[in-house]
C-alpha cells in the first residue's frame, strides 16, 4: 500500500491537486501500516470469543475510531495526518492489549475432558474459510466504491464521507459487533451439539439488537448538529462544513440498523454447517455490492455524500429480502415467534428516546457554544440512559442471546 499510495490516489481521486494528492497518499500509507495490527486483532478476538469473552474485544476495537474523533476535537492543524497516525497507533495498542489478554487466558487454559457431542451436520472448515474471505473482499470492495464515488462529489467529498461514517457508526458498531459475536458463538455451539436455532431464536435476537441500537442511532440523529459542532466547529471548520457533515450524519444513522439485520442473517448462515454457506454468502454479498454500486451511480450525482450513505441504508434491506427468498422453506427465518421478558426492551428503547428529547429541551433556543453543546449532549444522554435502565428494571427485562 505504501508503494502504491500515489497511483491509488490518482485512480480514486483524479481531481486532487499536488498538495492534496500528497496528503492523501501519506494518510493512505499510515492506514496501510495499521493492517498487520488489524489482522492480529481478528485472530486475538476469535480466541477471546471462543472463551466467552465478548465485551472487551468488541469495545476495545472501537478505540481507533475514538482516537480519530479525539484528534478531530483537539487538533488544530494537520488533522488528516494526525488522525491517520492516531488511527494506526491505536490499532497497534489494541493488538497489544488483546494479545496480553490471550496470553493470560492461555496460561490458565485446560482442555475439556468430556467427549464433544456429534454435530447435526459435518463441520466444513474450508467452506467457512472461503465465506470469510468473500465477506472480507466484499467489505474492501464496498470501501473502495464509497471512496471512489465520494471523490467524484468534488473537493471535500472523501473527508465529509469519512467524518460522517466515523461519527455515525462508532457507537452502533460497538453494540452490533458485540451482539453478533455473542450470537454467532452461541449458535455455533448449538450446531456443534446437534441443535438448530429456530426462527423464534433469530427474531428474538433481532429484537434485542434493534432495541439496543435504535436509541443510540436516534440520539446521534437528534443531536447531529451539536455533535458535529462540538467536534468540528467552534473555529476548526466553518459553519457551512459543519452543517454539511451534520446533514449527512442524520442520514447515516439509518445504515447501521439495516446493516445489523443483514449481519445477523449472514451470521445465521455461517453458523449452520448444513447450509450451502459459500453459495448463499456469495449470492448475498455479491448482490449487496452490486446494488450499492448501482445506487451510488444513481444517487451520488444528485445528492452527493447523502446519496452514498442513503444507499448504504437501502442496500442491506434489499439483500435481506433476497436472502429470505433463498432461505424460504428452511425454517430459519419464517416461523412462529415467542417473545419472553426481552419484549420489554422495546418499551425501554421508547423511554430512552423520550429521555433524549426531554433532556435537550432546556437547551433549545440557546446560541451554539462549545460548553453548551457538551452540556446538552451530556444531559440528554444521561436522562435517556437512566430512563432506559429504569424501564428495563421495572418491566423485569431478562435478555439471553442464544
Amino acid at each position: 500500500i505504501a508503494w502504491g499510495a500515489a497511483p491509488m490516489v490518482r485512480l480514486l481521486a483524479p481531481g486532487f491537486d499536488g498538495g492534496a494528492a500528497v496528503l492523501a497518499g501519506q494518510a493512505l500509507t499510515l492506514f496501510g501500516a495499521a493492517l498487520p495490527a488489524t489482522m492480529g486483532c481478528i485472530v486475538f478476538a476469535a480466541c477471546l470469543n471462543v472463551t466467552g469473552r465478548f465485551g472487551m474485544p468488541s469495545a476495545i476495537r472501537q478505540l481507533p475510531r475514538a482516537a480519530v474523533a479525539a484528534v478531530l476535537a483537539l487538533a488544530g492543524t494537520d488533522i488528516a495526518i494526525r488522525g491517520a497516525g492516531a488511527f494506526a497507533v491505536a490499532w497497534f495498542a489494541v493488538a497489544g492489549l488483546m494479545l496480553l489478554q490471550c496470553l493470560r487466558i492461555a496460561r490458565d487454559w485446560q482442555a475439556e475432558a468430556s467427549t464433544p457431542p456429534t454435530p447435526a451436520a459435518a463441520v466444513r472448515p474450508l467452506a467457512a474459510g472461503i465465506s470469510a474471505v468473500l465477506l472480507m473482499v466484499a467489505a474492501l470492495a464496498s470501501t473502495w466504491l464509497e471512496t471512489g464515488f465520494a471523490a467524484q462529489v468534488g473537493p471535500g467529498g472523501v473527508t465529509r464521507l469519512e467524518l460522517t461514517q466515523r461519527l455515525g457508526t462508532l457507537p452502533g458498531n460497538t453494540l452490533v459487533a458485540a451482539l453478533s459475536l455473542v450470537v454467532f458463538t452461541a449458535w455455533s455451539r448449538r450446531a456443534a451439539a446437534g441443535q438448530r436455532p429456530s426462527a423464534s431464536d433469530f427474531w428474538r435476537n433481532i429484537l434485542v439488537g434493534l432495541a439496543a441500537l435504535l436509541p443510540v442511532q436516534v440520539y446521534v440523529a437528534l443531536h447531529s448538529q451539536a455533535l458535529v459542532g462540538f467536534l468540528l466547529g467552534h473555529g476548526r471548520f466553518d459553519a457551512a462544513a459543519v452543517d454539511s457533515v451534520a446533514h449527512s450524519l442524520r442520514w447515516m444513522t439509518l445504515a447501521p440498523l439495516s446493516a445489523f439485520v443483514l449481519r445477523m442473517v449472514l451470521v445465521r448462515v455461517l453458523a449452520d454447517p448444513s447450509l450451502p454457506m459459500v453459495r448463499l454468502i456469495a449470492i448475498g454479498i455479491g448482490f449487496d455490492t452490486l446494488l450499492k454500486a448501482l445506487l451510488f451511480q444513481l444517487l451520488t450525482p444528485g445528492f452527493g455524500v447523502v446519496g452514498i450513505v442513503t444507499a448504504q441504508a437501502i442496500s442491506p434491506v434489499a439483500t435481506v429480502l433476497l436472502m429470505a427468498v433463498l432461505l424460504r422453506g428452511s425454517g430459519l427465518l419464517a416461523g412462529p415467534v415467542h417473545l419472553g421478558r426481552e419484549a420489554g426492551l422495546a418499551a425501554a428503547a421508547v423511554a430512552a428516546i423520550a429521555g433524549f428529547v426531554l433532556g435537550a429541551l432546556p437547551f433549545s433556543g440557546l446560541a451554539p457554544s462549545l460548553g453548551g453543546d457538551l452540556a446538552m449532549l451530556a444531559c440528554s444522554g444521561l436522562l435517556g440512559g437512566v430512563l432506559f435502565l429504569v424501564t428495563a428494571r421495572v418491566l423485569r427485562v431478562s435478555v439471553a442471546l442464544h
